[in-house]
């Protein structure tokens, strides 16, 4: 199964998206600040293949959680979220995501549909096991 870490610090909005992501069937992590994102990544033995995080996150951000974590997993995927458009994100840590190639590193806008939501998901780490779409062979002939 695969793992998702969202770290969100608007409780309405947590329990949006780990509703969403978990229905489709992924295992999923909650953190509401950068330290307990670390911890939840420690306690889960560095395994997450996705990280969903919201730009601003008290004394924190977002971004710079993706960028510490990408330190340890440099394959992570992951999704910076925003009610505010990249140009007022912190400029430094905006550049250092930006280096990331962009197959690895989505952003999500805020208000968001939850299909939209899933759609950045598969794009980044493919279907859970559990939700993948069946194929008719059949009917593809």
């Amino acid at each position: 199964m695969k793992t998702i870490l969202v770290v969100e610090d608007e409780p309405a909005i947590l329990a949006l998206i780990h509703h969403v992501v978990e229905q489709d069937g992924y295992a999923v992590l909650n953190a509401t600040s950068a330290e307990q994102a670390f911890e939840r990544f420690e306690e889960n033995g560095a395994h997450v293949d996705l990280l969903i995080a919201d730009v601003t996150l008290g004394a924190s951000s977002g971004i710079r959680v993706a960028l510490e974590l990408r330190s340890l997993l440099p394959n992570l995927r992951t999704i910076i979220s925003s009610g505010f458009p990249p140009a007022m994100w912190p400029e430094e840590d905006a550049a250092e995501l930006h280096k990331y190639p962009s197959e690895s590193v989505a952003t999500l806008e805020k208000p968001f549909a939850p299909a939209t939501l899933l759609d950045l998901v598969h794009r980044l780490i493919g279907w859970s096991c559990e939700m993948a779409p069946a194929v008719n062979f059949k009917a593809a002939r």
